[in-house]
C-alpha cells in the first residue's frame, strides 16, 4: 500500500489521505483518492516505510475486501501488488512487487475503526522489514500516533535501531 494491502481498501476501511505540511522531495499520497465504501472502485491512500534506509512508498489501494495497490517510492522506483482482507476481524495480507526487483509480503489489521486505518508489517526480499498504513483518514491516525505525517521523517524514525 505487498499484497501490501498496504493496501488500498484494507478490509472495510481502506483509504489513506496523508496531509504533508512540510515540503517533501519524494512522492506524496494521492489527493484524488475517492472513498466509495463497499465498492470495488473504493480508493485509499497508502504509505509504507521500506526497510531501514528511510525509503518510503506512497500510492493508492483500490477495492473493497480485496484489490490492488500501486505507487512510487522516494527512491524513484514503482511498486504494485494485491491485497486481500480476511473475514470480519480486520486481518489481511498483501504482496509488493517493485520494478527494481524488490518484493515483499505483509500482514495487516485495522487499528482504528473510526478512521478506517489499517496498519501492517511485512518482510522484503532483501531481508528487511517494512511497515504500511492505509485508511480514509490515515493522516489523523499517524499524527495521533507518531506526531508527524511527513513520510520522509516518519520512515527515518523507523530506520533508527531501538525505536
Amino acid at each position: 500500500m505487498l499484497s501490501l494491502h498496504v493496501l488500498s481498501a484494507i478490509a472495510p476501511a481502506t483509504a489513506i489521505a496523508l496531509v504533508v505540511t512540510v515540503a517533501q522531495a519524494g512522492p506524496k499520497l494521492p489527493a484524488d483518492c475517492l472513498e466509495n465504501r463497499g465498492s470495488s472502485s473504493n480508493c485509499a491512500p497508502i504509505l509504507a516505510c521500506l526497510g531501514s534506509s528511510g525509503v518510503y512508498f506512497t500510492g493508492r489501494a483500490v477495492g473493497w475486501g480485496q484489490g490492488t495497490h500501486a505507487g512510487r517510492t522516494s527512491a524513484d522506483f514503482s511498486c504494485h501488488g494485491e491485497w486481500r482482507a480476511q473475514g470480519s476481524l480486520g486481518f489481511g495480507e498483501a504482496t509488493l512487487e517493485c520494478d527494481n526487483g524488490l518484493t515483499g509480503n505483509a500482514f495487516f489489521t485495522y487499528q482504528h475503526a473510526e478512521t478506517g486505518t489499517a496498519s501492517g508489517i511485512g518482510l522484503l526480499s532483501n531481508g528487511e522489514a517494512f511497515q504500511v498504513w492505509s485508511g480514509a483518514n490515515v493522516d489523523q491516525f499517524l499524527i495521533n500516533r507518531y506526531g508527524d505525517v511527513d513520510a520522509g521523517a516518519l520512515c527515518q524514525s523507523f530506520a533508527k535501531p531501538g525505536t
